[in-house]
């Protein structure tokens, strides 16, 4: 097959493996056994809940029935007895607590056998792999091949990638369709058709999917670039019509499926109320979590009018009531404080150091190797910053990359900031630092050129 691919396939493919030895290497010698918390058990359990068919039930209530109330406290004395501290160990309702694409590929996983936490690691490090190719392709569209080969190894080494790859994180698959849609929407800028629309809308769909935020992004490009274009506008509308309607098609199953098993509507995911209490409360308006989050501001946990038990939807109706009741209290606070922190933390300007503390404590990352991807990112943000400039004055179509970090600092000024959120940033910016790392190359070959004349 490799004698096949052209020359820069074959160094593409290489890469692409290199970055897998990097992942694989991480999962093996770093992560393997040690315990995942958070989010890697919500994946984790409820792919193999799933696999059982138990369809995606509510991981934390089926592990740990009340004790899950529990779970993050120092003083249980601070949670008072309820309907959900009392619910059984094995307890089964429906969640959407996340979209469903990851743990649909985790299970699918599981259902062949590969269930422990550690197979779970190596296809999450899979997955993630299957990123690097896709950057390349992203970079050579934007600079040529060389620029491409950049980005894959940037890509493939730079460690705010592959760190997600060993903690069983949606963020592993977020960075692929990230890259994806990048590439999609590059293509289509530059040669717009119905069919590149359709497939652009599969993929907006499928970033849908894995994190609700990349919704965004398919109206959001695809808007820009057709009103952009000279197409006369019957046709402008029909392409926005149909990507938009194929990125429908793709998750109406998940949203009948969640309209029709809970009791309050629900579309891709029922997470905004809890990221809304636990973002907005006293612990993240002052002190050191200022522009992060709270477990605790989660707490009580709701229950219905006479104390009995209430479905997810019905509990995020009641976390946003309460989350929208701290703001409207303290909205000066929130503009001229919260958020400005926010932003400032997603882009390591605010203690980085005590955020990726926050990151080992919360997702179990290893310390000493985010400090070195610390530094990396702080190499390459200057560098993307030029490659940006560089490739708006060679007029190219910049938008479909640089959207990613105006998408990240919007979700953190409106939610919260930690470093996972900032993902689909980390896509952009190697990318774009390729860009203008291959700018320097052809500087200095130039300049020994010349010196050789």
């Amino acid at each position: 097959m490799a004698s096949r691919l052209s020359p820069f396939g074959r160094r593409l493919l290489l890469l692409t493996l290199l970055g897998l030895v990097v992942r694989v290497g991480y999962v093996l010698v770093v992560e393997q056994g040690d315990e995942i918390t958070g989010d890697a058990t919500y994946y984790h359990t409820a792919a193999n809940l799933l696999a059982d068919g138990k369809g995606f039930i509510e991981p934390y209530r089926y592990l740990h029935g009340g004790g899950q109330e529990y779970l993050f406290v120092e003083d249980e004395s601070v949670i008072d007895p309820s309907a959900n501290t009392a619910l059984p160990i094995g307890h089964e309702e429906p969640t959407a607590g996340h979209p469903p694409l990851f743990v649909l590929l985790l299970g699918a996983g599981s259902m062949v056998g590969f269930r422990t936490v550690l197979e779970h690691q190596l296809i999450s490090a899979l997955i993630g792999a299957a990123a690097i190719p896709l950057i390349g392709l992203v970079g050579r569209d934007l600079a040529g091949e060389r620029a491409g080969l950049i980005a894959a190894f940037l890509g493939a080494t730079y460690g705010f990638l592959w760190l997600n790859d060993g903690m069983i994180m949606s963020e592993s698959l977020v960075i692929v369709l990230a890259a994806a849609c990048s590439l999609a929407a590059l293509r289509f800028a530059r040669g717009p058709s119905m069919r590149r629309a359709l497939v652009l809308g599969v993929l907006g769909g499928l970033g849908a999917l894995t994190r609700a935020e990349i919704a965004l992004f398919l109206p959001v490009v695809l808007g820009w670039m057709l009103l952009r274009s000279g197409l006369p506008w019957k046709r402008r509308i029909g392409l926005f019509a149909a990507s938009g309607a194929v990125a429908m098609a793709v998750v109406s199953p998940w949203v009948i499926r969640n309209l029709s098993v809970f009791e309050e509507p629900v579309l891709l995911s029922n997470g905004s109320g809890i990221v809304l209490v636990q973002a907005n409360c006293d612990a993240t308006y002052y002190g050191d979590k200022q522009g992060y989050w709270e477990y605790l501001c989660g707490l009580p946990q709701p229950v219905g009018p006479n104390g009995e038990p209430i479905d997810e939807s019905q509990r995020d109706v009641q976390y946003r009531e309460r989350g929208m009741e701290y703001i409207s209290n303290h909205t000066e606070r929130l503009l001229t404080h919260v958020v400005p922190v926010r932003v400032l933390r997603v882009w390591a300007l605010y203690d980085p150091v005590q955020q990726l503390r926050a990151d080992v404590l919360v997702e179990g990352r290893a310390f000493r190797l985010s400090v070195l991807a610390l530094v990396q990112f702080a190499v390459l943000v200057p560098l993307a910053v030029a490659g940006g400039v560089l490739l708006w004055r060679r007029k190219e179509p910049l938008f479909p990359v640089a959207v990613w970090p105006l998408l990240v600092t919007f979700v953190a000024a409106t939610a919260f900031a930690t470093t996972r959120y900032r993902v689909t940033a980390e896509v952009a910016i190697v990318i774009l630092a390729a860009v203008a790392i291959d700018a320097l190359w052809t500087r200095a070959a130039r300049g020994r050129s010349a010196a050789a004349t």
